[in-house]
């Protein structure tokens, strides 16, 4: 009876995370699916410029949407929120295949990033608690895989469909998985986790949402036009000030709209830390590879997809090792480990000729995703193991928001670099053309190498163990995860 209850357990939770997994990566795919569509969306709709709005929108309401998914999830329950998202997700994609004009475009895309902002902080507290507290990193290591691996297949998805197909197809595709997943997610899910009902801090949601719309959108701007232009500057400074409001705010509220001082926790600061640095060197190759590969060789969409490749199948081959390395032994050695493998690829990008062949560069960019699979999850595992139980849905919600804004601003300040180092002669040389690149995976570099120095102030061996017993301690309370109902059979 014991062995069929604990396959029953079992199955539950992978069943679970199968599902969660499902919608989580349907959003994060459109992070990078439509970046090239975006050349046949200006044809189409005829606009001469403003075509980045397509991305700004949903990558500015996925930010004011992290913001809020703590206190949501906390509220009315992960299962309601989660599904709730995917829906909306579904239905905005499908708004987005139908947009007549280029308004209704960006409003569509808006609608799917608050979708997809609520879905994400509230995968990762739902999978964190599904697991007792010596097998979450492992649990999040597969959570990673969708996090990770969807924005680096979304070029070869991207390149088929638009080639092929049609730029509709980039949100068509989403119809059948969120058709799908709601249905089993209704069905197979179960409500777990920490629920409060503290009052709707609408005051923190106007400050920090304003001022991340206003920050995001200015970053993204900054990148396209200069971080010169007037509009620029006020979007900027607007953004600082609120944000800087809303500090000041969560210190004089009893029931903050994001608890900031989660960030007085040194395990949590460092992590965050960690993980910002992480996400700005792992865009920087997301970005700058594919521009590279079409700007000076002239490779198409599909070919640049599938040289990209690589890198999604080592994150997917060492993501659950790096989480089971985390329970193991704490999560300076994955991180350690995995940051110094990535800054060996990008030294070896750093030294790429346009006559290098593109199965050597996926081949480099392959190790280099060995690399972030160990290291990339670790932080945000001990991160919310250094938070009792009632903050995961908060942490959660914080850790993403840290990402998002991390990557904005390196991606626009690398942008800025770039832009800097870019020859102005008229017939630039080989080496002229190759140097702005160059120059952007060398700050890669720097910043892994920042990221395994902060990476030794994060919990080894003795003290992730510890975090572990006190996470136990309330999981065996009855505060840190669906223990009772996790025995139920399906």
């Amino acid at each position: 009876m014991a062995v069929t209850t604990m396959r029953a357990r079992i199955d539950y939770r992978w069943v679970a995370m199968f599902v969660v997994l499902f919608g989580s990566f349907m959003v994060v795919l459109d992070t990078t699916v439509v970046n090239l569509g975006l050349p046949d969306l200006q044809r189409d709709f005829q606009v001469d410029s403003g075509i980045e709005w397509v991305v700004t929108a949903y990558l500015a309401a996925v930010g004011v949407a992290q913001t809020v998914s703590g206190w949501l999830a906390d509220r009315l329950g992960r299962k309601k929120v989660f599904l709730a998202a995917m829906a909306l997700f579904t239905v905005a994609s499908l708004l987005c295949a139908l947009a007549p004009t280029f308004g209704f475009l960006i409003a569509a895309r808006a609608l799917q990033g608050v979708a997809g902002g609520l879905m994400t902080p509230v995968a990762m507290a739902m999978i964190y608690e599904l697991f007792e507290p010596n097998e979450r990193g492992k649990a999040l290591g597969y959570f990673g895989i969708a996090i990770m691996v969807a924005p680096a297949i979304g070029p070869v998805l991207s390149g088929t469909l638009v080639s092929s197909l049609s730029w509709r197809w980039l949100f068509l595709i989403n119809i059948p998985i969120g058709s799908v997943g709601v249905p089993l997610g209704i069905r197979l899910l179960r409500d777990t986790g920490f629920r409060e009902e503290r009052p709707f801090d609408r005051v923190g949601l106007g400050l920090a949402g304003s001022g991340l719309v206003a920050f995001l959108i200015g970053m993204s701007q900054g990148g396209v036009h200069g971080y010169r232009q007037p509009a620029v500057v006020a979007l900027l400074a607007v953004g600082v000030v609120l944000i800087a409001l809303f500090v000041v705010h969560v210190g004089h509220v009893r029931h903050p709209l994001l608890e900031l001082d989660i960030l007085a926790n040194p395990v949590f600061a460092v992590a965050m830390v960690t993980v910002a640095l992480m996400a700005v060197a792992q865009f920087s190759r997301l970005v700058y590879i594919p521009l590279e590969l079409g700007a000076l060789r002239g490779v198409s969409e599909i070919r640049i997809g599938l040289v990209m490749l690589p890198s999604a199948l080592g994150m997917a081959a060492t993501m659950p090792i790096g989480g089971r390395l985390v329970d193991r032994m704490g999560a300076r050695i994955p991180v350690s480990m995995g940051a110094t493998v990535l800054a060996a690829s990008f030294v070896a990008l750093a030294r790429v000729t346009l006559t290098t062949p593109l199965l050597h560069i996926a081949v480099i960019l392959f190790v280099g995703g060995i690399g972030s699979g160990l290291a990339m999850m670790a932080p945000n595992i001990v991160a919310m193991n250094s938070v009792e139980a009632r903050r995961v849905s908060q942490a959660s919600g914080l850790s993403n928001v840290t990402r998002q804004v991390a990557a904005a601003v390196g991606v626009a300040i690398l942008s800025s670099i770039f832009a800097s180092t870019r020859s102005s002669a008229a017939q630039p040389t080989v080496s002229q053309e190759l140097r702005p690149y160059h120059t952007v995976f060398f700050i890669a570099v720097g910043l892994l190498v920042a990221a395994v120095g902060a990476a030794q102030f994060l919990p080894g061996k003795a003290r992730a163990m510890e975090l572990q017993r006190l996470r136990s301690q309330e999981w065996d309370a009855g505060d840190g995860g669906p223990h009772v109902e996790l025995t139920e059979a399906l």
